[in-house]
């Protein structure tokens, strides 16, 4: 029967091991780790490695800075590269030409942009100052329905005791009424 795990014979297995359990044991003894959590761990499903071929490479290379210049771009990079020369060349000289006649076109966007800005530069205050109102008005508003709220509930109490007070005259007026029968039914 082969072992669960093989490695190259110059790794000991059993020594990696022992040290796996020391340091759980320790864990265990510190209190960092409860045998639940070991248990969970021990039974969790193992999930295969992801193959790094297939996570895209989306960042610039920080640990190898010359990487990326020394890599060869791919070949129809380069003849397409080719080929704008001259074109490239023809529109750099077209966009000298033209520069001058865009910023004219543009600049009344500019300046209306800047003055835009500095409007809202000048309304921010009042932008601020209409957020403390209108935290104001909240507190204001919470406050107002609190009261309301508990004002609400004394009026329950009291028709409540009102209904209570009712229900107490009316027994001693009706006590009162059979009292009066009582002493006219009687001969003085």
């Amino acid at each position: 029967m082969e072992p669960f795990i093989q490695a190259a014979p110059e790794i000991d297995v059993d020594e990696i091991m022992a040290s796996i359990r020391k340091k759980i044991q320790e864990r265990k003894d510190a209190g960092l780790l409860k045998q639940s959590d070991i248990d969970e761990i021990a039974e969790m499903e193992l999930q295969p490695l992801p193959d790094f071929l297939e996570i895209p490479h989306i960042y610039e290379p920080i640990l190898y800075p010359g990487f990326a210049e020394n890599m060869a771009p791919p070949a129809a990079l380069e003849e397409a590269i080719q080929e704008r020369g001259l074109l490239k060349a023809i529109l750099k000289k077209v966009r000298r030409l033209l520069f001058p006649w865009i910023r004219f076109m543009s600049r009344p966007l500019y300046v209306e942009l800047k003055t835009g800005i500095l409007d809202l530069q000048k309304k921010v205050p009042i932008v601020l100052q209409s957020s403390e109102y209108i935290r104001l008005l909240h507190n204001a508003m919470h406050n107002l329905i609190v009261e309301a709220s508990k004002l609400k509930t004394e009026e329950e109490l009291l028709k409540t005791k009102v209904r209570i007070l009712e229900d107490k005259i009316e027994f001693l007026e009706n006590r009162q009424r059979a009292l009066e029968k009582r002493r006219s039914g009687l001969p003085e």
